[in-house]
């Protein structure tokens, strides 16, 4: 999905939708507590030097300074989210970006005494929990192949860096396809498994994928009919500018191809905007053609959420092609926010009309409904509030995990890559239990998770929990060398209780995976994408077919 700020010789971005930055600058005087917050990180604000009593007084005398200057745009940061020594660097980021602002209207305490208050209570580094060594290894029975791209008219063979893989019907090909976002050679590709991939134990020469699209930066898509023609068609979200900026290079793009064809045309439908999350189509005015929620995620000064109400019906021919928006589509702002990661859909609240759920990245770290009134405007309700504005959100799934007959949220924080990993990177369930906020249950710490997926994995009529994990080369002290788990499967084993087992071992180089049946035998598989920047000779995609 959410991307984190990358501050790596070879990244300095966000990876969409799934990963947020740390900004610790001016807020909304938000505020939270510690039942929300994982027991990892919640027993580490205390300090020796805290019972040293002239550092007590003077932690009294300046908090309420402190608090009002730090808090006043989004919620407290809180001192124990960081290491001692990574103080220095944020509390300037936040001075920095207050300057930025153009603001005058808070008095800044001295940044000295901000960091000073900062460091008191922060411990001198975060142990990462050692129950996330060594998981039992997956019981279940699983062939493993993987998927690379071949291309006779390219000499020049990318790393790959699959950002997003969806399991979807293209219209053509003999079946479902995983189609799949690759901002390494900004194409859009697609893989039709075949029963020789399926039976192969060892990587086959044929699993090769096909490149339906090139664009700059892909890094969602999703399947549409905007004209209402019968014919399946893509929607892609290219975020335009990987790295973190306030770029204006993002689009949202329409592949269009006729009945008879597999062929895809590209049509710009938004353009010059900043960098693009998450796209998805629906019906939300109620007038029977498919409009499209776009989440822009932006970086510091940009940043939205947006639909794009379909008006393809009512062209004349005349209308003028120039500009950033497609004439056939009127843009509706609907949240000023920057860092939105997903934008998934659903009815929430049963009254027929298309609602939507938002994760909320940056220094919001939310997830929220946004309830539609049936004709295109929204209402925003809580689903879950972060304890932090640096928490790291990186992804949401909406599943009915305890198949209750509602629709809970799959959620991850585990955005790693501007601050390193963290105790309470984890894997949550927020229960839907008729009212907001829902209800939080935390599953699993797991360093750098991105995107989790429920189905039911070993059959037995509950839903699992597949997690995969994106980390940098250089992890650190605090995980270089253990035997962490990049890819883990939960196997509810009762009702709400979920037992980790390793799938894959150490390679932390996945941002998204995507589930279904891909060789038609009843059982759910598994899919996720490589992500690499640098190391070449690594494969798109890796399946476990399911033979459980």
């Amino acid at each position: 999905m959410k991307f984190p700020l990358f501050n790596k010789p070879w990244f300095t971005g966000v990876a969409i939708g799934l990963f947020s930055v740390a900004m610790f600058s001016v807020g909304c005087g938000r505020s939270t507590n510690d039942r929300d917050l994982p027991s990892s990180i919640a027993g580490t604000e205390s300090s020796t030097n805290n019972s040293d009593a002239q550092n007590a007084a003077f932690l009294t005398s300046v908090q309420t300074d402190v608090e009002r200057f730090c808090s006043d745009c989004h919620m407290m940061p809180r001192p124990g989210s960081a290491a001692r020594d990574e103080w220095p660097d944020e509390v300037a980021q936040g001075f920095r970006l207050y300057q930025e602002s153009g603001r005058t209207d808070l008095t800044p305490p001295e940044q000295e005494i901000v960091l000073k208050y900062f460091q008191l209570q922060a411990p001198e580094k975060l142990e990462i929990d050692p129950a996330i060594d060594d998981y039992p290894t997956c019981s279940l029975k699983f062939r493993q192949t993987v998927v690379n791209f071949s291309s006779a008219d390219s000499a020049i063979t990318r790393p790959a860096a699959v950002t997003n893989v969806r399991w979807l019907d293209l219209g053509f090909g003999g079946g479902r396809a995983l189609v799949y976002c690759d901002v390494g050679s900004g194409a859009v590709k697609a893989y039709w498994p075949s029963p020789a991939a399926k039976d192969s134990g060892e990587p086959a020469a044929t699993n090769t994928s096909t490149r339906i699209a090139t664009l700059l930066q892909p890094v969602h898509v999703e399947t549409c009919d905007l004209d209402s023609d019968g014919v399946q068609e893509l929607v892609v979200a290219d975020i335009g500018e990987f790295n973190a900026n306030d770029s204006d290079l993002g689009q949202v793009i329409w592949l269009r191809r006729a009945a008879d064809s597999d062929r895809f045309e590209k049509t710009v439908l938004l353009q010059n905007i900043s960098r693009v999350a998450d796209v998805q189509p629906g019906d939300f005015d109620g007038d029977g053609d498919q409009d499209l929620l776009v989440g822009i995620f932006g970086w510091r000064r940009t940043g939205r959420i947006v639909l794009l109400r379909n008006r393809l019906n009512e062209l004349t021919g005349n209308e003028p092609t120039t500009g950033d928006l497609h004439p056939g589509f009127e843009l509706s702002l609907i949240d000023k926010r920057h860092g939105a990661v997903h934008v998934p859909t659903i009815d929430l609240n049963g009254d027929g009309h298309l609602d939507f759920v938002a994760l909320i990245s940056q220094d919001q770290e939310a997830v929220e409904g946004f309830i539609n009134d049936g004709t295109g405007k929204f209402s925003r309700q809580i689903i879950y509030q972060a304890p932090d504005p640096a928490y790291g959100s990186s992804g949401i799934e909406l599943v009915d995990l305890d198949q209750d007959g509602d629709t809970d949220v799959l959620f991850t924080n585990g955005d790693s890559f501007d601050r390193g990993p963290k105790p309470h990177h984890s894997v949550q369930w927020l229960e839907n239990k008729g009212e907001y906020p829902y209800t939080h249950h935390h599953l699993l710490n797991m360093p750098g998770v991105l995107n989790a997926k429920a189905a039911d994995f070993d059959g037995d009529g509950d839903l699992d929990i597949a997690a995969c994990s994106l980390l940098s080369d250089s992890i650190g002290d605090s995980i270089a060398g253990r035997n962490t788990s990049s890819i883990v499967l939960l196997v509810q084993n009762e009702p709400g209780k979920f037992v980790p087992t390793q799938l894959e071992a150490r390679d932390h180089h996945h941002i998204s995976l995507e589930i279904g049946d891909f060789d038609s035998n009843g059982k759910v598989d598994l899919a996720v994408g490589t992500f690499h920047r640098s190391r070449a000779g690594q494969p798109d995609l890796k399946i476990w077919f399911n033979e459980n």
